[in-house]
């Protein structure tokens, strides 16, 4: 299996209507389409081969990328600049350049409401979904937030700031892992290293206009009913960020998504529990592909 540093290191980039997105295309070029949808402020290459190496061992072609304004992908001088719209929109555009009509989604945090997104306004282009840890609506009254002791956490680092020098960094975003961590897991901090520093290697910064993105999108608790398109829901009930009643108001609204509530996992999507839960997703795939929107 190739280190994060040389998977950190494949793919080009590829202009996407007014932006630059780095993408990385894996797999037969007859197989259905796999794309795998980063979180907030982390590169495509966060969703590891654990991942990867399954998909295309079951025939999927499989596609990931650095969102705008992240990784090496183009960025963006306000944190004002975009919504969850328009990192949907990428998507589209992204699937037309690779001449993809409709694709499977798998994303996590940010990347599963992005997928919804899809889902929502570009049905058409969405096979199936996977949610990991995601939800309906950032900063939507009817839904908890995050975790007080988390708040305090990261309150303290937004005043440190983030360090300047690139050894630094590396332990700043492992740091981050840390907390969002759940008990199901231990981090294994020499692959959370190596990723840590293959994000210092590729253009990491400490925040992007991810959060404001997220933050400014409408909610789409009440819009759920409408997404057709099957889904899997998966939420730790230890999620720091987004508490467990996110994940379940997805699974409650969407029409017919299966629910996976994992015990102990925390707001991360581990090498571990891809191992645990492939066959799951295996068999979530395989039913969605005759499916369209």
């Amino acid at each position: 299996m190739m280190n994060a540093a040389h998977d950190a290191a494949r793919g080009n980039l590829v202009r996407v209507g007014d932006v630059d997105l780095w993408v990385d295309v894996d797999g037969p070029d007859g197989g259905d389409t796999v794309v795998l949808i980063a979180g907030a402020d982390t590169p495509g290459f966060r969703w590891t081969r654990a991942i990867v190496d399954r998909l295309i061992g079951d025939g999927y072609r499989v596609v990931r990328f650095d969102h705008r304004d992240c990784g090496r992908s183009t960025r963006f001088g306000s944190s004002d600049a975009y919504r969850l719209d328009d990192l949907a929109a990428d998507i589209v555009g992204l699937l037309d350049e690779l001449g993809v009509g409709a694709a499977h989604l798998v994303g996590r945090s940010m990347g599963g409401m992005v997928a919804q997104v899809l889902a929502l306004d570009h049905p058409q282009r969405v096979r199936s979904l996977s949610l990991f840890g995601t939800t309906p609506g950032i900063g939507d009254e009817r839904l908890p937030g995050p975790d007080e002791d988390f708040i305090e956490k990261m309150t303290f680092r937004l005043f440190e700031g983030p360090p300047r020098e690139a050894e630094d960094q590396v332990t700043w975003i492992a740091e981050l892992a840390e907390l969002m961590n759940g008990t199901l897991y231990p981090i294994d901090v020499e692959a959370e290293t190596a990723l840590a520093l293959a994000e210092v290697e590729t253009g990491w910064v400490a925040e992007t206009g991810h959060g404001v993105a997220a933050f400014s999108s409408k909610s789409r608790l009440d819009r759920l009913v409408e997404i057709a398109a099957p889904t899997l829901v998966v939420h730790g009930s230890a999620d720091v960020v987004l508490p467990i009643e996110h994940g379940q108001a997805l699974a409650e609204g969407i029409p017919g998504a299966v629910y996976i509530e994992v015990d102990g996992l925390g707001h991360e999507v581990p090498d571990g529990l891809i191992a645990e839960m492939w066959p799951v997703l295996q068999h979530h795939l395989r039913s969605s592909t005759d499916w369209t929107g």
